[in-house]
């Protein structure tokens, strides 16, 4: 199954107890595959899969892979503080459904470069799966050069590329051009996602595709069959969304009231993640009409 395209980074339903909403994630998950996600990036950061258990971050995937039914791939993301974990994590994510895993460095701790390579490689292996590295350093506090990279694609055979959520497009290039053998990259800047395609970015993972899938792949369309004036005509749209999340923060309690603004009701976030405020939900509306997604 082909890894590549628009994967909505994709918001984990929970309940009013804090509970996982399977009849919630499984009708946002319909939603997304029927307005064309090409796939799906499962407990990373918009996910709160650091917010889980291993058993219920175990038992997403199996909902999401259960909902897809084989029509498109899961990437799963298996971070944790420690390799044992993230081990067991990529276990998990295979036998529970997903065609790939994604890692960020050790959480919380910053490791030197060789001790992350070492984690990756872990991970991988365990995983018998493509493996992705997650690049966010916003939440790492972690930089990588290119040769940096080029150098983990050497030690680690089953690493297929990053999920790379850095608006350095000058970095993106490197990391695609200095291995010496392919990999891929998902770009995760959604206000330059079409600046990434151009810059080698095989596909998409964001959070904003939970709430405006349709505006990211009429622009994926769009780039793919070579129409770029209007590629960049669904940028302008997909940004003035991107205004909006800013506009109220950017948290996941944000992501979640605008999912159910547009009728997904995926519940609050995880503690310690705060709910938006009711009282706030009709400026949110309006502002989300202005966008269009309304």
């Amino acid at each position: 199954m082909s890894i590549e395209g628009i994967f909505p980074a994709l918001l984990t339903a929970f309940d009013g107890k804090g509970a996982i909403d399977e009849a919630g994630l499984r009708r946002l998950v319909g939603y997304q595959v029927e307005a064309g996600a090409n796939g799906f990036f499962v407990c990373g950061s918009a996910g709160e899969g650091v917010y889980m258990t291993p058993a219920e971050r175990r038992r997403v995937i199996e909902i999401v892979a259960s909902e897809v039914s084989g029509q498109v791939p899961i990437m799963a993301h298996v971070g944790a503080m420690s390799t044992d974990e993230a081990v067991g994590l990529a276990r998990d994510a295979r036998e529970a459904g997903a065609a790939a895993i994604a890692s960020m460095p050790p959480l919380v701790f910053r490791q030197p470069w060789p001790a992350i390579i070492e984690h990756l490689r872990a991970i991988a292996e365990a995983a018998e799966l493509p493996t992705y590295y997650y690049h966010i350093p916003i939440i790492t506090n972690v930089d990588v050069t290119a040769d940096e990279v080029a150098e983990m694609v050497d030690r680690i055979p089953g690493l297929a590329g990053l999920k790379y959520s850095s608006p350095d497009l000058f970095l993106l290039w490197g990391v695609l051009e200095r291995p010496r053998r392919r990999i891929e990259a998902f770009y995760g800047c959604d206000q330059q996602i079409y600046q990434g395609l151009l810059t080698g970015a095989c596909g998409g993972i964001g959070s904003t595709y939970n709430y405006q899938i349709e505006n990211v792949v009429q622009l994926y369309r769009a780039f793919k069959r070579g129409d770029q004036a209007e590629a960049l005509r669904w940028q302008d749209k997909i940004n003035k969304v991107v205004e909006v999340v800013f506009k109220y923060g950017g948290t996941r309690g944000v992501e979640k009231a605008m999912m159910f603004l547009r009728g997904y009701d995926v519940g609050p976030p995880r503690r310690p993640g705060a709910p938006f405020p009711a009282e706030r939900l009709p400026e949110m509306r309006r502002d989300m009409e202005r966008a269009g997604i309304l």
